[in-house]
């Protein structure tokens, strides 16, 4: 932009010409913008995934021999402390978590696994 901006003003190019090539590259700046928005999503995601794998088998580790001799009353209580909710599509499950995430300050998201429901 300020190569553009030099240019226009030792008049190396026109006003049109600085008009047109000023917007493209505004919106050069925006689709780039746009895609390191997006890749920082991804990024977050793959964290927040991570996470929730590393802690599951935390779980597993800490619960799983138990849990193989529970009865079915100790099993309930286990998943009613782990799960906060179920959500029932008719194409999707999605299971939500109460074991929390903590990224980037002190920001808390629930964790949550979606399953497709064939």
């Amino acid at each position: 932009m300020e190569r553009l901006i030099d240019s226009f003003t030792e008049g190396l190019i026109e006003k049109d010409q600085f008009t047109t090539r000023m917007a493209r590259t505004k919106t050069r700046i925006a689709d780039l913008d746009g895609k390191l928005e997006a890749d920082a999503d991804d990024v977050d995601q793959r964290e927040h995934l991570r996470l929730a794998t590393t802690r599951l088998r935390e779980l597993a580790t800490a619960v799983g021999p138990e849990l193989a001799t529970a009865n079915w009353q100790r099993r309930r209580e286990i998943i009613r402390t782990l799960v906060q909710r179920i959500d029932i599509d008719t194409e999707v499950i999605k299971i939500i978590f109460r074991l929390t995430q903590i990224t980037r300050g002190s920001d808390s998201d629930s964790i949550a696994v979606t399953l497709s429901r064939i």
